[in-house]
C-alpha cells in the first residue's frame, strides 16, 4: 500500500518540529517573525527595488524632511523612523500582554500597563504624524 505524499510530509514537518515546544524557542521564533514583518511593513522591500532612493531630502532654506512629500516616494530615514515607531508599538503590546498574563506583583502590572499604553500611543501618533506629513509640501 503506497503513502499519500502530503501525509508524509507533513509527518516529516512534526516530526521536525517536536523540538520547538519549549517556551524560549518559540518566543525566539516570534520574536525573529514579528522583526521580519515591521521590516517588511516599514518600507524595506521599496528601498531594495527602488534604484536610487533618496537617503534624506535637505531642503533650500537649509531644513531637513525625512519624510518625503510623496506618497509614492520613501527616503531610507523614513523606512528607520517608521520601523523604530513599529518596534516601540510591538513592544507596547508585548509590556501588555506581559502585564495581563503575567503579574507578579500589582504595582509592576500597573507600571508595566502605563508604559505599554504609553508606548502605543506614541507609537501611533508617530506613525499618524509621519503619514500626515506625506501630504504636506515642503
Amino acid at each position: 500500500m503506497r503513502r499519500n505524499k502530503k501525509t508524509s510530509i507533513v509527518e516529516h514537518l512534526q516530526k521536525k518540529l517536536v523540538s520547538f515546544k519549549s517556551e524560549t524557542t518559540m518566543t525566539i521564533i516570534s520574536i525573529a517573525l514579528m522583526l521580519i514583518v515591521i521590516m517588511f511593513l516599514s518600507g524595506f522591500t521599496y528601498v531594495i527595488v527602488t534604484e536610487n532612493p533618496i537617503p534624506i531630502a535637505f531642503l533650500q532654506t537649509g531644513a531637513v524632511r525625512v519624510f518625503l512629500w510623496s506618497i509614492n516616494a520613501q527616503s531610507h530615514a523614513e523606512t528607520i523612523v517608521i520601523a523604530l515607531y513599529y518596534l516601540m508599538g510591538a513592544g507596547g503590546v508585548l509590556l501588555y500582554l506581559n502585564a495581563i498574563y503575567r503579574p507578579h506583583n500589582p504595582r509592576t502590572a500597573k507600571y508595566m500597563l502605563f508604559f505599554s499604553f504609553l508606548l502605543i500611543l506614541l507609537a501611533g501618533i508617530g506613525i499618524y504624524s509621519g503619514y500626515v506629513s506625506k501630504f504636506t509640501s515642503p
